[in-house]
């Protein structure tokens, strides 16, 4: 064999090698992001929508994801086959900010929060409950955030922002927060 053509196969088994091993299962995804998903998911049984915000009845609530997928693949599993108010739940990792409009719920990973720059406003405008995870997101107009405090995952509310979409948020979901304000 030509060196070209050892470096060629061994460029194939490399290739065969990484497809076959274990690092191409699925990451176990940590407690926290578990816990995060989870309420992510109840996190729409608690929130009214303004009656013209979904275009048809079908519509299924959008779950958006701005940045890397934490979840997993974990979101997805705990969304698969339920509703809320009888409309399905689906998972849509964004490849733009400029999606963000498109989804019910968006989650911001922390460090993402800076790609928002100028959308805050037609978020709002568009009813999107926004939930991101780093104090800098609550700063900037986000209206949950996830709070870890020792091993638990905690969150706050910024209650004027989610008003200000026209979101309904239950009296029972408030209770939850560790802190609800109101400015905007």
């Amino acid at each position: 064999m030509s060196i070209p053509s050892l470096r060629l196969a061994g460029c194939w088994m490399l290739l065969a090698a990484a497809a076959l091993s274990p690092a191409r299962l699925p990451a176990e995804v940590s407690k926290e992001y578990q816990v995060k998903a989870a309420f992510l998911y109840n996190f729409t049984k608690f929130v009214e929508w303004p009656t013209q915000h979904f275009a048809h009845e079908e519509r299924p609530i959008l779950i958006g994801i701005l940045g890397r997928n934490p979840f997993g693949e974990e979101l997805d599993k705990i969304l698969r086959g339920r509703k809320v108010a009888g409309r399905e739940l689906e998972v849509k990792v964004l490849a733009s900010p400029e999606e963000a409009k498109t989804v019910d719920v968006l989650f911001v990973c922390e460090g993402e929060e800076q790609r928002l720059a100028g959308l805050w406003q037609p978020l709002l405008k568009a009813g999107v409950l926004t939930v991101g995870e780093s104090g800098r997101f609550g700063e900037l107009g986000g209206m949950v955030v996830f709070l870890l405090e020792g091993d638990k995952v905690r969150f706050s509310i910024n209650l004027g922002q989610a008003e200000q979409a026209q979101l309904k948020l239950s009296a029972q979901l408030l209770k939850l927060a560790t802190a609800v304000r109101r400015n905007p």
